[in-house]
């Protein structure tokens, strides 16, 4: 079976954490990873190569995150294409994004050397996300 783009965009994002030298495990329990046993990831990609990327939330995978984020800490990467990974914890996708009964697309933007802006349909993250807080989640007690 050959590897699908999926893999070659949450690899490259995993590959990224794993080179910080701060992953101790990682478990895999479809569609989220756990990473050192104390952070649940969904990595959510776009093949865009400039901004703005778009993702998009299907109300089955919602509810999911919802409950996840119950339970743990849930920080979700937007693969913004081969520009890089925004860090977005759970709480602030819940404010611009709300539980719906259907499908939610969250953007995301970036101008040259800048942080990434991210927009849900209630509303836009209320600080940039910088490029370099995804490798530093493990390590970060807020992003």
């Amino acid at each position: 079976m050959g590897i699908r783009k999926q893999e070659f965009y949450e690899g490259a994002a995993i590959h990224r954490l794993a080179r910080c030298g701060s992953i101790t495990s990682l478990l895999y329990e479809p569609p989220f990873f756990t990473v050192s046993g104390r952070l649940v990831l969904l990595l959510k990609y776009s093949t865009r190569t400039r901004s703005p990327w778009g993702f998009t939330f299907m109300p089955d995978e919602q509810r999911l995150l919802e409950s996840r984020a119950s339970r743990a800490a849930v920080v979700i990467g937007l693969i913004c294409g081969a520009d890089g990974v925004a860090a977005l914890p759970y709480t602030e996708y819940a404010q611009i994004a709300p539980l719906s009964k259907t499908a939610i697309h969250v953007s995301c933007y970036r101008s040259h050397r800048e942080h990434y802006e991210v927009n849900g349909p209630a509303g836009c993250v209320s600080r940039k996300i910088a490029p370099g807080d995804w490798q530093r989640i493990l390590s970060l007690t807020e992003l």
